[in-house]
């Protein structure tokens, strides 16, 4: 066996380990990357439910601005169309469950948006301006801000 021979032999583990090192890398690093993807798409649904929640909760708010203004049927309407919305949102993220916490911020939710529907019914139930001024700031808009806030779970 030649010099020439002996000194490519003596390398060729080196080379292997090389191949195998580098293969290694290459098969994580795609693995590494379809996990990223998939934690992607498995919280695209959650985020975009809060959002549509998120709008939904502002447009009842503002229902109930316009029953204040002297709308009423403006703001009935308006609060009528969004509560089913609303509803199916928060049905879509509770069914949506992927990160850790993630549930429990669902629950916030879901608690909140109780409270302030609770507090809109009794909101509704004031007939004139003056009452129904008094309960939107008493109890409807502290109600808005803690389901507007629960919407915004620091989780994400």
């Amino acid at each position: 066996m030649t010099l020439r021979s002996r000194l490519l032999l003596a390398q060729a583990p080196l080379v292997l380990a090389l191949l195998f090192l580098g293969a290694t890398a290459v098969i994580t690093l795609a693995r590494v990357g379809r996990s990223g993807q998939q934690v992607l798409e498995d919280n695209y649904r959650s985020v975009l439910a809060t959002q549509r929640i998120t709008e939904q909760l502002e447009r009842m708010d503002s229902a109930a601005l316009f029953i204040i203004a002297g709308e009423r049927e403006r703001g009935l309407t308006q609060q009528a169309t969004q509560r089913p919305s609303l509803e199916t949102e928060l049905g879509i993220q509770q069914g949506n469950i992927t990160e850790p916490g993630e549930a429990e911020a669902t629950q916030r939710l879901r608690t909140a948006w109780t409270k302030y529907r609770e507090e809109f019914d009794v909101f509704l139930q004031a007939r004139d301006t003056e009452a129904a001024r008094t309960s939107y700031f008493e109890s409807l808009s502290p109600a808005f801000q803690e389901a507007k806030a629960a919407a915004s779970p620091s989780w994400r």
